[in-house]
This record gives C-alpha cells, sequence and structure tokens, in this order.
C-alpha cells in the first residue's frame, strides 16, 4: 500500500541513531482504498510518548490492539477513506468507532467500519448493509481504546 523510493529516504546527522528503521520524506499509496492512522502510546519509566502507524489491513489493527500492554497501548483510532467509498468528493479522516467482519446469506465475507453518527462504510459488494451478518469485531473503540 505504501510504496517508498531509495531517493526520498531521509539522511539526518549520524549521531541520531534511527536503527533499525529508515526515514523517508514522502510515500506513495498506490490503492485507492481505506487505511487507519494510529496513535500508539508508550510508556518508558516514568514518560509516556506518542508516536503514529499508518495502516492498511484491519488484521494489522486487530493485533496492535490485542497486544496492548501497560507499557504500550492504543489512544486513538481513524479511518482514511477514498471518495468512491465515503461518498463525497474528497478522502475523510474520520474518529474510527467499530471494525467488523460481515458476510451475506452466500457465505461471502468482507469488512464494515463505523465511524460517528452511525455512518457505515463497507468493502462487501452488498450495497444493502441491513442485510450483512456481523461475524467477528475486529476493533471497538469503546472497548479497545486505552487499554493498559
Amino acid at each position: 500500500m505504501f510504496i517508498t523510493y531509495r531517493h526520498l529516504e531521509m539522511h539526518l546527522d549520524p549521531r541520531f541513531d534511527y536503527y533499525p528503521a529508515q526515514l523517508w520524506a514522502a510515500v506513495e499509496q498506490d490503492l485507492q482504498w481505506p487505511w487507519f492512522y494510529v496513535q500508539i502510546a508508550r510508556r518508558d519509566k516514568r514518560e509516556v510518548t506518542a508516536s503514529t502507524l499508518l495502516l492498511q489491513y484491519a488484521h494489522d489493527l486487530a493485533w496492535i490492539i490485542d497486544n496492548q500492554s501497560k507499557h504500550a497501548w492504543v489512544e486513538q483510532v481513524q479511518i482514511v477513506t477514498p471518495a468512491h467509498l465515503n461518498g463525497h468528493s474528497k478522502w475523510l479522516m474520520e474518529p474510527l468507532q467499530e471494525v467488523c467482519v460481515v458476510q451475506d446469506k452466500a457465505g461471502v465475507a468482507g469488512l464494515l467500519f463505523k465511524v460517528e453518527n452511525d455512518v457505515r462504510y463497507s468493502l462487501h459488494p452488498t450495497r444493502d448493509l441491513e442485510k450483512l451478518l456481523v461475524i467477528n469485531v475486529l476493533f471497538s473503540a469503546e472497548s479497545d481504546l486505552g487499554r493498559r
């Protein structure tokens, strides 16, 4: 999903140690597909710092949620959706409330995203969201955020 190019890699002062990480001036997004902006908090002794992850897959978000601890936890999750999915003329970033695996009567699975004001977006081919059965909740802001 995010493509990097060697000529855009940042080469900072060698006194700053980012190993094994690499820093990039820019990344390219190759798919017009939703992705997640995830704020992580990390505790190191008495200090808490925050950083942000950009994730493409809902299952990666679920893995991070399942692996929260008193030393690292998710503080907020935003979903970034392309215009063709959100029905607007542009990409939107909205607080994510829930991600569910859904299934239709024929057994075809897909994803359903819920944001504020009960707005829902689906990656399932069925447009009638009321006909989809929730199989699994991968993320719920109500129960998963700030868990330590």
